[in-house]
């Protein structure tokens, strides 16, 4: 725990000063978020890939926990990327990144590729509870009162069955409401820079149409915040 955060603090003290967006890509454990940072790292890597690799390195020790990444975009110039893990012992971590750096925009990102990520068992049931209470936590954080935030569904599909999509938007509007977007729609304070997003992050790329769609709608929305502040 302590070498993980004098590597974080020694990384903090590498950017001070440095004109670039930082991202913060939090969810919990199993949500895609490892694959959706790599899949925008490295061209043509295979989720299968990004797994192995995750779990070759924590065989070893030498995964660090989080993840960083630096980025260019046409859209909003430089930016990084820190993925944190969701687990029980890192979530209490999150705060750590966020107050020791100023953090521009939250990815907030839920698994809805598993097959029965809407099967309300008890279990999954719990689980979505546990994310929606940690999504309106990192809302209402002093330290990123101004930050743009995405709570991003994860998905897996490809299909053209008009049937199918129907019914997959009824389940992607279901587990909204009960991660409690229409009710952060709602608060003046949040909905203004608060997004909900669906995509495939394992068919996630830096040239993706989605990706530079909601880095676009980010620079726009922090263009407003600093304009309100």
């Amino acid at each position: 725990m302590f070498q993980c955060v004098t590597a974080v603090t020694d990384k903090f003290s590498l950017l001070a000063g440095q004109q670039t967006y930082q991202f913060l890509m939090v969810g919990l454990e199993g949500a895609g978020k490892t694959t959706f940072l790599y899949k925008l790292r490295i061209n043509g890597y295979k989720k299968e890939d990004v797994k192995k690799d995750m779990k070759f390195l924590k065989k070893d020790k030498k995964d660090p926990g989080y993840h960083f990444e630096e980025f260019s975009s046409p859209s909003i110039g430089q930016y990084g990327i820190w993925e944190v893990p969701g687990d029980d012992v890192m979530r209490p971590m999150w705060p750590m990144f966020y107050r020791y750096l100023h953090i521009h925009c939250v990815i907030f990102v839920v698994d809805a590729f598993s097959p029965d990520c809407c099967d309300l068992t008890k279990e999954n049931f719990h689980k979505l509870t546990k994310a929606r209470d940690a999504l309106f936590q990192l809302l209402n954080e002093d330290e990123l009162r101004v930050s743009v935030f995405f709570l991003v569904l994860n998905v897996d599909r490809n299909t053209e069955d008009a049937a199918r999509k129907e019914d997959e938007e009824q389940n992607d509007n279901a587990l909204f409401e009960m991660l409690g977007v229409p009710e952060i729609e709602q608060m003046a304070h949040l909905k203004t820079r608060f997004r909900k997003v669906v995509m495939n992050c394992s068919n996630i790329s830096r040239k993706d149409s989605n990706w530079e769609s909601m880095l676009k709608e980010f620079r726009k929305i922090q263009v407003q915040i600093q304009g309100e502040i």
